[in-house]
């Protein structure tokens, strides 16, 4: 698998995440690609947590003939973050539990959004990120998984706030809140 982002990004907080892969009893049993994910807040590193975080080998070897251009480690993490959104992770880590596969991924793909109301989101976003981390780089991919967005609404949206001055591009996918 690629580069997994770094950061989990919610409007009241930002979780920096370490990912590992996970050889365990239960990928084997299963037929998963697992890993062990760490994430801690910024802000209170007492808010932390640990979860196991699984895609289908099956899935995982057909995603290339869906086509599809974001990464599936980028989806592994939306799936994740709905898991922390709505406390969760729990759901993650049992020998049974959720894993992302062909029958679900459909769900961390995005959805639509207006574009105002997606400038809105991805605003309160960037401001959270400035919060913990005044004028830190932030990547591309880290503030995609932080969204719902479909990849199309997300790029003209981040676009948007470029060019109203909300954001500053410090290279290819790297940008900083002004």
């Amino acid at each position: 698998m690629l580069r997994f982002p770094n950061l989990l990004i919610l409007p009241d907080k930002v979780y920096s995440l370490s990912i590992e892969e996970l050889n365990s009893k239960r990928a084997s049993d299963r037929f998963l690609v697992d890993h062990k994910v760490r994430g801690v807040n910024f802000s209170d590193p007492f808010d932390a947590w640990m979860t196991s975080l699984a895609v289908s080998k099956e899935f995982l070897e057909d995603y290339g003939l869906y086509k599809l251009k974001i990464p599936i480690e980028w989806l592994l993490i939306r799936f994740l973050r709905h898991h922390v959104e709505t406390d969760s992770l729990n759901l993650l880590s049992a020998d049974d539990g959720q894993v992302l596969t062909s029958s679900n991924f459909k769900e961390y793909l995005g959805r639509e959004f207006a574009s105002t109301e997606a400038e809105e989101i991805l605003r309160a976003l960037l401001e959270s990120w400035a919060g913990v981390h005044p004028g830190g780089a932030l990547e591309f991919r880290d503030l995609f998984v932080s969204t719902d967005f479909t990849l199309e609404i997300f790029s003209s949206s981040l676009k948007a706030l470029i060019s109203q001055g909300h954001i500053k591009e410090l290279g290819q996918n790297v940008y900083t809140v002004k």
